[in-house]
């Protein structure tokens, strides 16, 4: 036992013994180190003041006092701040001097050679393909043509995003005319994706990012995206979760994509209008281009909150709005077929029926702006008359240097709202009907059967132009949609 005890009283000591010694290193080390860096300090310190005191720059710092008691000089005496005259002769002056013009000419190598070579590390760096998930995408291209890329590259959920698996999405005369340009000047500013069409969308979430408490992986939702904001034609969408609500249970991916854009500007008309159950009962409301998913969608609404629709679309369409709700049909293609409807038939239909106490034009309507003073009764006020076809931004009309203003003071808003702690969203251009809270309200609507999706045809991503045709064509009744197989 006592041999043990002295055993181990040696390995203890021995231990303390290293660990002295190591403790010992690691200070002189650190001691080298302090040593070393402070020399290094030291050094520089010298070199600086060795530069610092250096003829020619003694020189050049005199040139530099003189040049800016000259230019102030010339500023009170209301002259322009260098004279190109005393300009002139620095210069010769400077270039004369051997010793300058050597240094002028390494200044310039140097300036030459560093540009050059920031440009070919900043062309190699912006070479480089994006990283993140691949997926199926529909991109716009300069030509305004879409095309289907099978490894488009998606960016993860970041914090307040969530990252939806698209399963389907819509499309409407929103997507032609974001083709056409609508919005592409404002677009500019909030997004780089080449993804612009496709408005309402369903899918599942795949992940969810920091932040975000409302969505975990799984959750069935839908949501949509205005134009200025992309598209929603990607299998992989990181969007903001306040974009997106979780769908109603009782709705398919393709009926349910159908709804959230259709509806949505349902609901804007209806806030417009300041129509609700209790309000509406009993007024007499026009939709013109009621075979619409917009239209569809006022329809099954107004009916149910007591008001009585007119609805004014092509003749195959009557069937459809009527089992809706709408009470009354008016044909738009009239007698002729190869005549563009016009509001002149809407007009007959007013002088017999009487006026109506709002109207409201969705896609399908004819074209120009409805005669409010034939259609509307004397007391309705002209704001009754309210427009959901896609027009031309303010922003896509604005000449350069307005254009130029309105981006100063659109990214200077935008800093602001970000020091206040309000975040780097947009979401504050958009309308609340198109966030959670109107996507949640739609859902409510479809639990309680009050509205229903209107779903016209299916194609694949591959048949995007047909899908597009189609659905700006007088034979869609409702909502075209695309979907990911």
């Amino acid at each position: 036992m006592d041999g043990f005890k002295h055993r181990a009283g040696e390995k203890f000591d021995a231990l303390h013994d290293a660990a002295v010694v190591a403790a010992s290193n690691g200070k002189h080390k650190l001691e080298g180190v302090y040593q070393q860096t402070a020399e290094a300090l030291s050094k520089l310190r010298e070199i600086f003041n060795d530069i610092w005191q250096n003829e020619l720059v003694l020189e050049g710092r005199a040139r530099a006092v003189a040049w800016g008691k000259e230019a102030a000089k010339r500023i009170r005496e209301g002259a322009p701040p260098i004279s190109p005259t005393v300009l002139y002769q620095e210069l010769v002056t400077l270039f004369k001097d051997r010793v300058w013009r050597r240094s002028m000419i390494i200044f310039a190598c140097g300036v030459v050679l560093g540009g050059s070579t920031g440009l070919v590390i900043g062309l190699r760096a912006a070479s480089r393909g994006p990283t993140g998930p691949h997926a199926r995408a529909l991109q716009t291209q300069a030509d305004q043509s879409v095309i289907l890329v099978e490894d488009a590259v998606s960016h993860g959920a970041g914090p307040g995003e969530v990252l939806v698996r698209v399963q389907a999405f819509s499309v409407s005369a929103a997507d032609r005319s974001v083709l056409r340009g609508r919005a592409a000047a404002l677009r500019s500013l909030i997004t780089r994706s080449h993804v612009t069409v496709g408005r309402g969308f369903a899918g599942v979430v795949l992940d969810v990012g920091q932040g975000v408490t409302d969505f975990e992986m799984g959750d069935e939702v839908w949501g949509c995206i205005s134009e200025w904001s992309g598209g929603a034609a990607t299998e992989l969408l990181a969007i903001r979760s306040s974009r997106i609500s979780k769908r109603p249970r009782t709705l398919g991916a393709d009926s349910a994509a159908s709804l959230p854009w259709a509806g949505s500007l349902a609901l804007i008309a209806l806030d417009t209008l300041l129509y609700t159950p209790d309000t509406c009962k009993g007024k007499r409301v026009l939709i013109a281009g009621a075979g619409s998913g917009e239209g569809c969608a006022l329809v099954q609404l107004l009916g149910c909150w007591g008001a009585r629709t007119t609805a004014a679309a092509p003749r195959h369409s009557r069937n459809t709005l009527r089992n809706l709700g709408a009470q009354d049909f008016i044909d738009l293609e009239g007698q002729n077929d190869h005549v563009a409807p016009s509001w002149l038939v809407v007009e007959q239909h007013a002088s017999r029926t009487g006026p109506w106490d709002a109207c409201v034009a969705c896609t399908g309507a004819p074209p120009n702006h409805p005669p409010y003073n034939t259609l509307l009764k004397a007391t309705a006020p002209r704001s009754a008359v309210l427009e959901l076809r896609p027009r031309a931004l303010i922003t896509d009309r604005l000449p350069t240097p307005l254009w130029v203003l309105y981006t100063a003071s659109f990214y200077t808003f935008h800093m602001l709202r970000w020091i206040s702690g309000s975040g780097w969203h947009t979401d504050w251009l958009e309308s609340r009907h198109q966030l959670t809270e109107g996507l949640e309200t739609l859902r409510h609507l479809v639990e309680g059967g009050q509205l229903s999706p209107v779903l016209d045809k299916v194609y694949f991503p591959q048949d995007f132009e047909a899908a597009l045709a189609h659905a700006c064509s007088e034979e869609a009744v409702g909502t075209t949609v695309i979907r990911f197989p």
